[in-house]
């Protein structure tokens, strides 16, 4: 008798203790729910998780690499917004390694020739942008290069925008980082593209490779 008494009361007590449990679990997972959003309130996110307030998260654009004109004037832009824009010929950099070096010749008319900028290539005609604030230092047409439009900027700097088309500057035109210079085009030194830019920037007169020169920013450069 004493065997049955006890076997009538273990079976409430186990249910008992498993309503509890059950009912202490809610409780702390709506206690966590609370303190997430409370705490959610002092973050920002990106797509790949949490960050702090301060982060800007990457914005995608047309351009592979900052084609949109940035709010701080300071920054530099690439000469194309098309994101099928590719490059086609290296800048020559007599420091890199000869593999590098080899695609950075030109061969024109029998002759090699290193490069002095970048060739930005594509399929279709796409615009050509300035890099920056600037003004028009000269507009010209060669027989071998095309269309050749020359801009100074702050610090020393000048761009220069080679074998392009549709230009619609004259000498002495202001231009405002992003603005459109004219359209890719052809040129006879680059007559195996099917459009293209050709694209230089000279620092205090020398020469500097334009694919170092856009992980620049102005403050960067001295006076």
């Amino acid at each position: 008798m004493k065997n049955l008494n006890v076997k009538k009361l273990f079976v409430p007590g186990v249910y008992l203790i498993s309503v509890i449990s059950v009912i202490a679990c809610i409780v702390l997972t709506i206690t966590s729910i609370n303190k997430y959003l409370t705490e959610k309130k002092d973050f920002t996110y990106s797509v790949n998780g949490l960050i702090d307030e301060d982060s800007v998260p990457v914005q995608g654009s047309d351009n592979n690499d900052n084609t949109t004109t940035p709010t701080n004037p300071n920054e530099i832009i690439r000469p194309y917004k098309s994101d099928k824009v590719t490059i086609g010929r290296y800048f020559y950099d007599f420091e890199a390694e000869a593999k590098n070096q080899e695609n950075a010749i030109i061969y024109y008319e029998n002759t090699y020739m290193q490069n002095s900028g970048v060739d930005y290539i594509s399929e279709t005609v796409f615009d050509v942008v300035s890099v920056l604030n600037g003004k028009v230092l000269s507009v010209d047409t060669d027989e071998i290069l095309g269309n050749v439009v020359k801009v100074e900027h702050d610090k020393e700097l000048i761009t220069v925008y080679q074998g392009i088309d549709k230009v619609n500057l004259k000498v002495g035109d202001t231009v405002t980082q992003g603005q459109v210079i004219g359209t890719s085009g052809t040129s006879s030194i680059n007559s195996n593209y099917s459009t293209s830019l050709h694209f230089e920037v000279y620092y205090k007169g020398s020469l500097m490779d334009p694919e170092n020169f856009y992980k620049l920013n102005l403050k960067d450069l001295g006076n």
